[in-house]
């Protein structure tokens, strides 16, 4: 998903996980401003701990161990929610410092491979923490806790994202693994759950006395609220359904318009949309501003969501065009779709790399700029007077890391230290049968209260750092849960 900065707030669909932060152009949480400037401040979602987990074996083609990785639920930190998620790019670190958000499987590291993610959506439906322990473990006739439970389903994750042939060292737990993998190849399917709250697309144009859109709404939750900007109120603008009735919320599916008086002078403004909602197991978040791991979610608390869209309009005699532009990650492509769509009467031309481009009035023009993978990428549009600019910046990650001969460079066996703590995971309980070391044939796994490695790297570990009083430096990594488009996470 995309965020995109500048006067005019494109795709705002981004789900935002901070209860006081709002994405601009995206779903965002509840604050309206600092997301949209591109500075994360206090209005951040951290990644802590790993909650619960244990050592993983990663096997080669001869049965050899070859990595051991610690595999676990990992927690986002939110002001008033927790999330839970697993990793699905074993062999790619998580970088302290890294913002991310909520995306759709097309725009993942696995946009290519949406067979292998129902198959772990399966498994998250079905396994820890969805499932408790005790009636997982029941599964395969072994008796779990909450950190051999976590290592079990995340090695069963890792064997449908990454290829990879992955035994958590606790027996019971990789007796657990092996029934899950067998399950979700039986089972998965393709059914991708529904984004937190988005509006698309979240930049639309046309003319006074007419109704400006349509802005459909995609959201897991049963209702939304809207409300216009003081913009758009100023102007007279009311927002309508469908059926032109005025909309004051709305439902998954639902399509709104601009509706904007045959009077109302050259302008533009916004509709914003609101919620509070779990966001379903299944949804991926990826990294926005550099090369890093991609999650998946496990499990949420409720979190406040919204996400906007802005509306351009002027007087059928106006002169000049008037212009929407929207971005779009395409791994297909590999790179990013700017369309660009003119309500005017006139010409609108724009520089895109270098290059200049004309949009006839009430035409469209989609240009694919190619980014390379693990790119990072800022493309910003320059509008007429009045209107945008449109900008939206990203990395490009499409496709799981790999290592060289199919090998990393290793981890440390021992030094993740999952945390038995309760209170940082609402589904977990305490765990038992605890012991110093790496995970063993045992019921009980490593706990303490470091930080966590996760995945693998020769050099950065997934969760690396020190704690701080107000934020987690390496084992944390700053989320901006956003969807990045123009007006679009990403």
């Amino acid at each position: 998903m995309f965020r995109v900065r500048g006067r005019v707030m494109p795709r705002v669909s981004t789900v935002m996980l901070a209860s006081s932060m709002l994405v601009g152009g995206s779903l965002a949480f509840a604050g309206a401003a600092a997301a949209d400037d591109g500075q994360g401040g206090a209005n951040v979602a951290v990644l802590g701990d790993i909650v619960h987990g244990g050592t993983v074996d990663i096997l080669n083609a001869s049965g050899h161990v070859v990595e051991q990785p610690t595999g676990g639920t990992i927690q986002l930190k939110l002001k008033d929610a927790t999330l839970e998620t697993y990793c699905i790019d074993i062999h790619n670190p998580t970088r302290g410092g890294t913002e991310y958000n909520e995306t759709d499987w097309d725009h993942s590291v696995l946009s290519g491979k949406k067979e292998q993610l129902g198959k772990i959506r399966w498994i998250l439906q079905h396994a820890y923490p969805v499932v408790d322990p005790a009636t997982l473990g029941g599964k395969a006739g072994v008796t779990l806790n909450d950190d051999t439970a976590a290592a079990a389903t995340q090695a069963a994750i890792w064997h449908f994202s990454d290829g990879v042939d992955a035994h958590p060292q606790n027996k019971a737990a990789d007796k657990v693994t092996q029934w899950l993998e067998a399950q979700a190849d039986q089972n998965g399917g393709v059914e991708e759950p529904l984004p937190s709250l988005q509006l698309n697309p979240d930049s639309v144009s046309g003319n006074s006395g007419e109704k400006v859109g349509p802005i459909t709404v995609s959201t897991s939750a049963d209702k939304v609220a809207l409300d216009l900007d003081a913009a758009a109120k100023a102007a007279g603008v009311t927002l309508v359904n469908e059926s032109g009735q005025a909309a004051t919320s709305a439902v998954n599916g639902d399509k709104l318009f601009f509706d904007v008086p045959a009077n109302a002078p050259k302008g533009q403004g916004a509709v914003t949309a609101s919620t509070t909602t779990q966001i379903e197991v299944g949804r991926v978040f990826g990294p926005v501003d550099k090369k890093s791991q991609t999650l998946i979610l496990a499990g949420s608390s409720s979190v406040p969501v919204s996400a906007s869209a802005t509306g351009a309009w002027a007087p059928k005699a106006h002169q000049g065009p008037i212009p929407a532009v929207t971005f779009e990650k395409d791994c297909t492509a590999g790179g990013v779709q700017v369309t660009a769509t003119n309500s005017g009467d006139e010409d609108f031309t724009f520089t895109l790399n270098g290059e200049t481009h004309t949009v006839q009035p009430g035409k469209s023009e989609t240009v694919l700029v190619k980014v390379a993978e693990d790119q990072q990428y800022d493309i910003k549009i320059e509008g007429p007077a009045g209107y945008g600019p449109w900008e939206t910046t990203g990395v490009l990650d499409c496709k799981t890391a790999t290592t060289a001969g199919g090998t990393t460079g290793g981890t440390t066996t021992g030094g993740a230290t999952p945390s038995a703590s309760p209170s940082v995971a609402p589904s977990a309980s305490p765990s038992t049968g605890t012991t110093t070391g790496g995970a063993t044939g045992t019921a009980g796994t490593t706990t303490g209260g470091g930080l966590a490695e996760t995945g693998s790297s020769s050099a950065t570990p997934v969760i690396a750092g020190i704690a701080a009083a107000l934020v987690v430096i390496g084992g944390g990594v700053v989320f901006f849960l956003r969807k990045r488009r123009s007006t679009p996470s990403a």
